[in-house]
């Protein structure tokens, strides 16, 4: 496994306009745990609209009296300048970027390594790196100028649970420093990312997880790919033996003594 030491590029401003003070300035595109933590701790601070496919977060949304949407992006205008996707599931066609000075994105994984589905998985499984990064968005999937970003060491002792909570805990660091300058419309200051890295889409890590035969890895692999798999809300590593189906998951000590 590869170790990488923490690390973390600082957050600038490009550019803030004065005399917004009373003025959305941020629409929030949010999924899943981390998008709900998100909303909690910083939707009543100049939000606009809320765009999310999770009734949770549109019921938590509207309980702070917020416009909440749960339909296509696409078709909407907002008087919002940022927006701020944390989690949100679906890709930005460049019509609705334009409509924003810019568009940023919460990355659980070390870009560039890390693109497209479950970083945090692919990260324990290969060895590359693992953490959080924030992120430009533009139409390439996690391909956008990178603004933050902070590594995420792990170990052979991690379960895909114990890393995504750290690397979460990174995710809402940056964030946290980052939000003083997104609620006030500014922009951020961004670099092209790195080259190289990693990509894997959905189908690969399902495959994966359920389509995985005992032959096809040995016995240590096929332990470490049911600790890689053993993730929060995740059923783990599908493997039939004498055509019954089992799942598999590796709990860290830890977990289990909560």
């Amino acid at each position: 496994m590869t170790t990488e030491p923490a690390t973390s590029t600082a957050v600038g401003c490009a550019r803030l306009d004065a005399g917004m003070a009373a003025l959305p300035a941020v629409d929030l595109y949010l999924g899943s745990g981390i998008g709900s933590w998100a909303l909690r701790r910083y939707g009543r601070r100049r939000t606009g609209v809320v765009f999310t496919l999770d009734p949770r977060i549109a019921a938590e949304a509207r309980l702070l009296g917020l416009d909440v949407d749960e339909g296509d992006p696409h078709g909407r205008s907002t008087g919002s300048p940022i927006g701020l996707s944390v989690h949100y599931p679906r890709l930005f066609r460049q019509s609705l970027l334009d409509r924003y000075r810019a568009v940023y994105n919460l990355h659980p994984g070390l870009l560039p390594y890390g693109r497209g589905y479950f970083p945090v998985f692919w990260a324990l499984w290969e060895g590359t790196p693992a953490g959080a990064t924030l992120h430009l968005v533009t139409e390439r999937l996690d391909g956008g100028p990178i603004v933050s970003q902070a590594a995420v060491p792990y170990d052979d002792m991690d379960t895909g649970a114990t890393l995504h909570a750290r690397v979460t805990g990174a995710e809402r660091r940056l964030l946290t420093r980052a939000w003083r300058v997104l609620e006030r419309g500014g922009v951020l200051a961004s670099s092209p990312q790195a080259g190289g890295g990693t990509y894997h889409a959905r189908a690969e890590f399902e495959r994966l997880r359920d389509s995985t035969a005992p032959s096809d890895l040995s016995a240590d692999a096929l332990v470490r790919l049911a600790r890689c798999l053993t993730f929060p809300g995740h059923p783990g590593l599908r493997v039939v033996s004498n055509g019954v189906g089992l799942r598999l998951r590796v709990e860290s000590a830890e977990t289990l003594r909560r």
